[in-house]
C-alpha cells in the first residue's frame, strides 16, 4: 500500500514536471510573439529557467522509477546471487545518501531563503524560495525512491526500477 501511494505522488512530481515542460514552451512561443511586435516580456528568460529546474528536479523520481537513469546495471547485471545483491545494495546505499545529503541541504537553503525573504535579482522580483521549492520537492522525493528501492533490497525483493527497464510501458508500476 505504501509502495502504490509513493507510486502515485512520484506521478504527480512527473505529471508537474510535464507542466513546466509546456510552461517552458509558452514562455519561448510568447517570446517569439512579442519579438516580432518589438516588445519584451520581463524576466522570460528567468522564469523559463525556473520552469526548467523544476522539470528536472520534479522528474527525478519518476523516471528513476520507471528506469529510465543511467545506473549501474551493466555492471550489476554480470553478477549473480548474493553479490548481485550485494552490489546493488551498495549502488543504491551510496545514491541514497548522496541524494538524502543533497535533498538536505536545498530544503535548508530555501527554509533559509524563506526566512530571510530573499527575493531573485531580475526585472520582476520572485521569492526565490518559490523556485528552489521545486528542486527541493524533486530531490526529497528521489531520495525516498532510491531508500524505497534500497529497502526492497535489502528485504530479499528486486528494486522497482528494474521492472521499469523490463517494460517501459509500465513505467516501473507494481
Amino acid at each position: 500500500m505504501l509502495t502504490r501511494g509513493l507510486a502515485a505522488l512520484y506521478r504527480a512530481a512527473g505529471v508537474l514536471a510535464g507542466v513546466f515542460l509546456v510552461a517552458i514552451c509558452v514562455i519561448v512561443c510568447a517570446q517569439i510573439v512579442a519579438r516580432q511586435l518589438d516588445t519584451i516580456i520581463p524576466s522570460a528568460d528567468q522564469f523559463a529557467g525556473f520552469c526548467l529546474a523544476a522539470t528536472s528536479f520534479l522528474g527525478l523520481a519518476w523516471s528513476f522509477r520507471g528506469g529510465s537513469h543511467i545506473r549501474v546495471t551493466l555492471f550489476t547485471r554480470a553478477l549473480r546471487g548474493p553479490a548481485h545483491r550485494l552490489m546493488m545494495m551498495l549502488a543504491l546505499a551510496i545514491g541514497s545518501a548522496i541524494t538524502g545529503l543533497l535533498a538536505w541541504h536545498t530544503v535548508a537553503m530555501v527554509i533559509q531563503n524563506f526566512a530571510r525573504s530573499e527575493v531573485t535579482s531580475g526585472l520582476v522580483p520572485v521569492p526565490i524560495w518559490l523556485p528552489q521549492s521545486g528542486m527541493a520537492i524533486g530531490l526529497v522525493l528521489f531520495a525516498v525512491a532510491m531508500i524505497e528501492d534500497l529497502v526492497r533490497v535489502i528485504l530479499g525483493y528486486d528494486p522497482i526500477f528494474e521492472d521499469g527497464e523490463e517494460n517501459p510501458t509500465e513505467n516501473g508500476e507494481p
